[in-house]
């Protein structure tokens, strides 16, 4: 299976995220964390309404970490959590054609908090965890590369 981008995220969602930034942190040595809490209108599968996730961003080698909290909603981050644990539940990749849909897989979410010049989704999940076993999330370049550039600013003052 071909994306046409670049791998550049690993999603994790976890139950708690200070318990999640803190066990990442002593485990892996990773941190620090910048904290981004979201709250936006989207869609999972066939449900529609709000979503609020507390999130953490840090560097993990090459790629970035995303650390989800699902707080509201009936998302994949919920589902993922609840049937199968804390864990990696996505890949991301910033694209340039977010209507890709490589052997056919289905676009199961659709995240409105940042849209497109066209009105779609900007962020969107493509259901592959049966093949791959994990959903792969396609994210236009142009808001992977602002928020990027946020979390490598975040880091460098940390570091100063």
């Amino acid at each position: 299976m071909k994306f046409k981008g670049d791998f550049y995220q690993i999603g994790v969602v976890v139950r708690d995220i200070d318990a999640g930034m803190a066990h990442y942190r002593n485990l892996l040595g990773l941190g620090p964390f910048w904290r981004l809490d979201t709250d936006y209108e989207g869609r999972y599968r066939d449900w529609r309404g709000r979503f609020a996730n507390k999130n953490a961003f840090t560097k993990w080698g090459d790629v970035y970490l995303e650390m989800i909290e699902p707080v509201v909603g009936q998302g994949n981050a919920r589902e993922w959590l609840d049937t199968r644990g804390e864990g990696i539940f996505h890949l991301g990749y910033a694209v340039d054609d977010l209507s890709q849909r490589p052997e056919g897989v289905e676009c199961v979410f659709e995240s409105w908090g940042a849209k497109m010049p066209n009105g779609d989704a900007a962020v969107i999940h493509l259901d592959t965890v049966e093949q791959l076993g994990y959903y792969v999330e396609l994210s236009d370049r142009a808001l992977v590369d602002k928020l990027n550039a946020r979390i490598d600013t975040f880091m460098q003052e940390q570091a100063a």
